[in-house]
């Protein structure tokens, strides 16, 4: 639907069993391919500080086949998807990998830095030149420069810490290991798994239960884990500082099965629609959820008010990418394609439609229409999370600030503009409440304004 993006995610390995590491990496992206769909990268180590990799536009399954996976023979890997709002997802795919005077070096990035531009105005004054637009490739000039300094890649790395503001999360290989790297909030996630004698590191636990890796911990905020052939150690890169985990992971970004910070995905988004429903009850015979991420709110909602739940949305699996894009008149019609309704599940019902949040009321209009085209008596739109009017700099790819529906107008007003006979959000606290098992605070930037970092 029309969402936020998260701008990646991020999968690694440091393997100990003889494990076939590119294709372990491989499906570990691939169990995280909603959190990026633009482009896909795989670098692996071989056992003598060689690397090798493969990275292109398009997602994993385009990416890679089985004879670019086999060419990729290593012990450790890192690996990455991307969602990119620019012209040129290829150019910016990652793991960004440089050679420099203490051998190779991958980096691959999760989040966003409000300062990368000063940062790399400075490198280029300074001589340094870069070749994509990535935030990752800014980094690893900056370590690589540092390295000169400490005796450990891990200390470079902490050294320029301070200068990185915003959230993040970050994988970094270099021939004898593999590091995980999280911001001194913990905005992003980043967390550590074990498979026998292997370690592995993810940005969401479902590629875990994918593979049959045991969860062991998230990685802490300003923690830096370094994983060798002796399995990992810890240091702390920056003081940590109290938590402030994006809310969005539990409301659209993460896969339901994932936990984050000790909070399950399914159980917050279920949790948002119980609220919702005692917050905002509709007089309704049944309850649609919105593809596919507005099913567990929907479930809470309807449970919670004794409504039934009924599919009415059906969404066509071979809509993607290779799409052609339409123009002109024919794009307000584009969502057409993407879903369609069973008329016989609304057809002459007055209908509440749940679904997990609105950035510029575009598609809620278009699941109105698509309702009262289909017989409904009524529809009444209910959203399991407060109203965006901030834009996100930590690495979500969202409208500029003018764009946002809730930026300069009012729910009545927008309400009005969905043709809804009714427009209701779940509040601030409502959202906090739903995640009772989650371990610190939560930035909240994208719906209050209470930026973590300047």
């Amino acid at each position: 639907m029309e969402k936020m993006m998260d701008r990646c995610g991020l999968f690694g390995m440091f393997d100990n069993n003889g494990f076939h590491t590119s294709h372990l990496i491989y499906y570990g992206l691939f169990s995280m391919q909603h959190r990026g769909m633009e482009a896909a990268g795989i670098c692996v180590n071989d056992n003598q500080g060689n690397f090798s990799y493969v990275k292109d536009e398009g997602l994993v399954t385009e990416v890679f086949d089985e004879m670019k996976l086999e060419k990729l023979q290593g012990h450790a890997g890192i690996g990455h998807i991307l969602r990119y709002d620019g012209s040129d997802a290829r150019e910016n795919a990652q793991p960004i990998v440089i050679r420099y005077t203490s051998g190779h070096m991958a980096v691959a990035l999760n989040g966003g830095l409000t300062n990368i531009e000063e940062i790399r105005h400075d490198l280029e004054l300074k001589g340094s030149v870069f070749q994509t637009m990535e935030a990752a490739e800014v980094i690893s000039v900056l370590i690589s420069r540092a390295r000169n300094n400490y005796p450990t890649i891990e200390e470079a790395i902490a050294s320029i810490m301070p200068m990185l503001k915003g959230g993040y999360a970050m994988l970094v290989m270099t021939p004898r290991k593999v590091i995980g790297v999280r911001d001194p909030q913990g905005i992003r996630p980043l967390v550590l798994g074990r498979e026998d004698h292997s370690w592995f590191l993810s940005s969401e636990t479902c590629a875990f239960d994918e593979l049959n890796v045991d969860y062991v911990r998230d990685i802490q905020p300003g923690e830096i884990v370094v994983i060798n052939a002796e399995g990992p150690h810890s240091i702390q890169g920056m003081p940590a500082q109290p938590i402030r985990a994006c809310i969005y992971e539990y409301i659209y970004y993460s896969h339901p099965a994932s936990v984050f910070g000790g909070q399950e995905v399914y159980k917050a988004r279920y949790n948002m629609g119980c609220h919702l429903a005692k917050e905002a009850p509709a007089d309704a015979d049944a309850v649609v959820w919105v593809p596919d991420s507005g099913l567990a709110a929907a479930a809470g909602y309807a449970d919670t008010l004794g409504i039934p739940m009924v599919d009415a949305f059906v969404k066509n699996k071979y809509y993607g990418n290779n799409l052609v894009k339409p123009e002109g008149i024919l794009f307000d019609r584009k969502i057409h394609m993407k879903l369609s309704v069973i008329k016989s599940q609304v057809k002459d019902k007055n209908i509440v439609v749940v679904d997990d949040s609105m950035v510029r009321g575009t598609t809620a209009q278009t699941l109105v229409e698509l309702l009262r085209h289909a017989g409904a008596k009524s529809v009444h739109l209910r959203i399991a999370s407060a109203t965006i009017s901030h834009p996100c700099y930590y690495g979500a790819s969202m409208p500029e600030e003018k764009k946002l529906i809730f930026h300069e107008q009012g729910v009545d007003a927008v309400c009005k503009m969905t043709g809804a006979d009714s427009l209701a959000f779940l509040s601030s606290e409502g959202m906090v409440a739903a995640c009772p098992d989650a371990a610190g605070g939560f930035c909240m930037a994208c719906f209050n304004g209470d930026y973590p970092t300047k």
